[in-house]
């Protein structure tokens, strides 16, 4: 398995990885892929994607404010029997490249009736901030 930064030529990997219901999801402000296009192209974005066998078989993304010094969270997916394992190596790759960017502080904040991606967040090292369900870890 390879982790590397997605570029504009795996959007379609990317929206096929996600699934039919993802991709129509209504909830969007725009269409998904103009939502996953702005995140692999905008520079204060990441979109992290690992494949395997030619295939997108997890991805992580969400916003860099290096010049701030934090990122956040937006969404980390896997499928696959070891999708757990795929998204610990994917948040792992995300952790080292946030540390070579100067990032102290990563965050993100998880709807109270998410219990799976709760759960995800914990199991990865975030720690509970606040009455709200907001997620943290900092960086040494």
């Amino acid at each position: 398995m390879k982790i590397c930064k997605a570029t504009k030529k795996d959007l379609n990997k990317i929206l096929i990885s996600m699934g039919v219901d993802q991709v129509n999801r209504k909830s969007w402000h725009i269409s998904s892929r103009k939502f996953v296009l702005s995140y692999i192209t905008n520079k204060h974005n990441y979109f992290f994607i690992a494949i395997d066998k030619n295939e997108v078989v997890g991805t992580i993304n969400g916003e860099l404010w290096d010049d701030k010094g934090f990122a956040y969270v937006g969404e980390i997916n896997a499928k696959g029997k070891n999708k757990d394992e795929i998204m610990k190596l994917l948040y792992e790759h995300f952790v080292k490249f946030c540390k070579k960017k100067g990032v102290t502080l990563i965050n993100t904040y998880v709807n109270k009736n998410k219990k799976q991606q709760i759960s995800i967040y914990k199991k990865l090292g975030m720690k509970k901030i606040g009455d709200y369900l907001g997620f943290e870890k900092r960086l040494k």
